[in-house]
């Protein structure tokens, strides 16, 4: 899943979208998105990505995502209605 990263990169300097990289030693990697008053979280490990969407209900850093995606057309689909 690490082959979408640059494309995720590109929608969010396209939108305009504030947003921070952070690499793991252990190859994952997390990618902060602040849209309007949302802040979501990507976390990409493997062969696998996940979409949270953190809130003052929500654990500041929960490992587990609130959806994972293994097929990046479904994780696509997905991610751009964070735009809407």
């Amino acid at each position: 899943m690490k082959k979408l990263l640059p494309d995720i990169i590109n929608k969010l300097d396209i939108k305009k979208v504030k947003y921070e990289v952070h690499n793991f030693d252990s190859g994952a990697i997390m990618v902060d998105i602040f849209i309007n008053n949302n802040f979501y979280v990507l976390q990409i490990d493997g062969d696998e990505i996940g979409l949270s969407l953190n809130t003052d209900k929500t654990t500041p850093f929960d490992i587990i995502p609130d959806k994972s995606f293994k097929n990046a057309n479904e994780f696509n689909i997905e991610f751009k209605k964070i735009f809407q």
